[in-house]
């Protein structure tokens, strides 16, 4: 251990030589079987056997491959190979270290990692599957526990629950109840109390008024680990028990911006995976999401949590490469600029309902004919608006839908229209609406003439922002309703989709029965970010109350006279941030794209390093200031997060611009700053007084 342990007392120097001591031997002992020869693999037999399990209904049948299944550990354990240690990843081998009393009061220590590995005093278990883990997930330490183990009750003591930080095969962090110790070169230092005050020095929550704004922390301590903790480590028992549900219905998580539905969602799949790897192929299950960077981000993800191969995609491509299997003649291009009442009656619920009554009626019409026969056809659509959502459209916006859909049918009949820009083209909504009435007339959708599209499960990340029928086609491709949907309807920033709240959405896709399970904590944003952010929603905040439990710098709000005096002073800020902390996040965020242009061609001029423009989610997941408009980050979080033009003009008080605004804020983990050089706008909470920044 360093030398600077004097600073500790007994207690945290015993922690830390403990866990060094029990990593060495870990080490040891996988180095000592990675020498040993595999002259017989029991993996697959057990495997086997556990699939069997699961679907055998008879006691005696059961126990029998139980008893078999211990037989083989047994000759497993006895011959080296309990779990391989080609299995285990010595750079790193676990994640959390669990200590308890059993009924005995013998003192038990357990690892939790990706993988089981049991071999004499180590004792590594995979946090999927090993009964002791749920253990460390819904107990805390001193909790005295009651859990089922083996077809029996186990009761005991929590003695130790630390989460732990291995880098490379090196202890890098150990957290606790009584610290959190993270390790700089060769000394350990305690930051208990300090990971979250960042801005104007450590534990203040208010500067004078004559103090110069800082952006990020004057402590290098305070931002210095990056050593975070294995997310499997970090859920909580409400996650946990939602990952581990039994059964494969639909599940659907909600929850505010940073409470861990993606984190649910996807562990969900690697727990699926590992139970029943046969029923829950990974090449055979599918993650829909609504951008590219989370698509992206998704992928990288997965394997870490020991599943390859899942198809991640986004809607858009999902549904264009599904029209071009089915509809292989249609016109591929999109249109663009189509009028806010023909999204708007697209992507309504009514679709649903519409669209199955007009595939009864027509049972013998080609589906890309039966769409362009309804949409030309002007008394449909009126008729269906009266019959499925009274005075959703007035009849303005009917013509408007009407005249919008000839047009584009005619355009596509006569290989374009009178203008250069009217070429055949269909808009991005009407792909899903081509496929759900190819599953009305024809049947289910087929990735080729022999293979039917049949996931065997399927995650809808963002939920909120698909529509009603396109949750339905989506849902209808998945064998036993296996799904998982994750969302937040305070975070939808699709303008004309039909989402309104879970129970409606649930009930226009046959699922009212449906349970919706609510995560109710924050983790990602501060306490004073989170109070913005809620405010900022109005009467669309959720009635449950949301906790966040990380404290942190106030957020503040500057206003400046002109935009060259915010830039530049924006742009000094930036600078001396990244001067303090070179491997922080930086998001500086507008509503618009073109308000993005010109935010960063001026901190370009002015020229601030590590700057990158984003236009089209190509995040660069690295240190630096990305600059984007707020739709572009769904889904994504930064260290800091700069809000530009946060005025009347550019969020008036309507429902779209609170939840693009509350996006925008949730975007933040550590620091929020909005800055803006006209009135600022309303649904700002008035207690946000502006500083006059410079």
């Amino acid at each position: 251990m360093a030398d600077n342990s004097s600073e500790f007392n007994n207690s945290i120097k015993q922690i830390i030589e403990e866990e060094e001591e029990l990593l060495q031997t870990v080490h040891q002992t996988l180095e000592r079987l990675g020498r040993r020869k595999s002259t017989s693999n029991y993996q697959n037999d057990l495997i086997a056997l556990r699939e069997a399990l699961a679907e055998e209904k008879l006691d005696d049948d059961r126990a029998m491959i139980m008893d078999q299944m211990d037989r083989i550990a047994a000759i497993s354990q006895k011959s080296g190979l309990s779990s391989t240690a080609a299995d285990i990843n010595p750079d790193n081998p676990y994640f959390a270290h669990l200590g308890y009393l059993d009924e005995n009061n013998e003192q038990k220590d357990v690892l939790i990692g990706k993988n089981t590995f049991i071999e004499g005093n180590v004792r590594i278990v995979d946090w999927r599957n090993a009964p002791i883990s749920r253990v460390f997930y819904h107990w805390r330490e001193e909790d005295q526990f009651d859990e089922e183990m083996a077809g029996r009750t186990k009761s005991g003591t929590i003695t130790k629950r630390r989460t732990i930080t291995i880098l490379d095969g090196k202890l890098k962090r150990i957290s606790c109840p009584d610290a959190t110790l993270i390790k700089y070169n060769k000394d350990w230092k305690d930051i208990s109390g300090k990971e979250s005050s960042l801005a104007g020095g450590a534990g203040t929550s208010k500067r004078p008024d004559t103090a110069r704004p800082i952006l990020g922390s004057t402590s290098n301590d305070i931002r210095g680990d990056k050593h975070l903790a294995e997310i499997s480590a970090l859920l909580d028992k409400e996650q946990f028990d939602l990952i581990t549900r039994k059964g494969s219905g639909l599940v659907v998580v909600k929850g505010t911006a940073g409470s861990g539905k993606t984190t649910v969602a996807l562990h969900r799949i690697a727990y699926l995976n590992y139970n029943s790897p046969q029923r829950y192929r990974p090449k055979n299950m599918a993650i829909i999401v609504f951008s590219k960077a989370l698509s992206r981000y998704i992928a990288d993800v997965l394997p870490a949590l020991g599943v390859n191969n899942v198809n991640v995609k986004t809607l858009g491509h999902w549904a264009g490469v599904m029209k071009k299997k089915h509809f292989p003649r249609v016109a591929r291009q999109y249109s663009d600029g189509a009028p806010s009442p023909v999204l708007r009656f697209k992507t309504h619920s009514m679709m649903i309902p519409a669209l199955k009554e007009a595939a009864e009626n027509n049972r013998n019409t080609r589906p890309e004919i039966l769409f362009d026969e309804l949409f030309t056809d002007k008394s449909w659509l009126s008729n269906s608006v009266n019959k499925y959502c009274p005075n959703a459209f007035t009849a303005n916006e009917i013509d408007t839908i009407h005249r919008w859909c000839t047009d584009q049918h005619f355009y596509r009949d006569d290989h374009g229209g009178p203008n250069e820009d009217d070429i055949p083209c269909y808009d991005e909504e009407d792909d899903m609406i081509l496929l759900r009435l190819h599953q009305l007339l024809i049947g289910p959708l087929r990735h080729s003439h022999k293979r039917q599209v049949s996931y065997d499960h399927l995650m809808i990340d963002e939920a909120q922002d698909f529509s009603p029928l396109e949750l339905m086609v989506l849902i209808e491709t998945v064998r036993g309703d296996s799904v998982t949907l994750a969302g937040d309807r305070a975070q939808k920033i699709t303008e004309h989709n039909d989402f309104s709240d879970w129970s409606s959405v649930l009930e226009s896709i046959n699922k009212s029965h449906t349970e919706v399970d609510t995560l109710r904590i924050s983790y990602r944003s501060t306490r004073q970010i989170l109070k913005v952010a809620q405010h900022v929603l109005g009467p669309l905040a959720y009635d449950e109350v949301i906790d966040a439990p990380r404290q942190g710098a106030p957020v503040e709000l500057f206003r400046c006279g002109g935009v060259g005096e915010a830039m530049t002073f924006l742009a000094q800020s930036l600078e001396d941030l990244l001067d303090r902390e070179p491997r922080a996040g930086v998001a500086v965020l507008t509503r618009h794209p073109h308000q993005a242009e010109e935010a960063y061609q001026a901190l370009k001029s002015m020229d601030v390093q590590r700057l990158s423009r984003v236009r089209d989610q190509e995040f660069s997941f690295r240190p630096g200031i990305e600059v984007t408009d707020i739709s572009q980050t769904k889904g994504l979080e930064f260290d800091y997060v700069i809000l530009l033009n946060v005025d009347i003009a550019t969020f008036p008080e309507n429902d779209i611009s609170r939840h693009i605004l509350h996006v925008g804020i949730t975007r933040a983990i550590y620091q929020l700053w909005m800055i803006s050089w006209q009135p600022t706008s309303r649904i700002l909470p008035e207690w946000l007084e502006a500083t006059i920044a410079g």
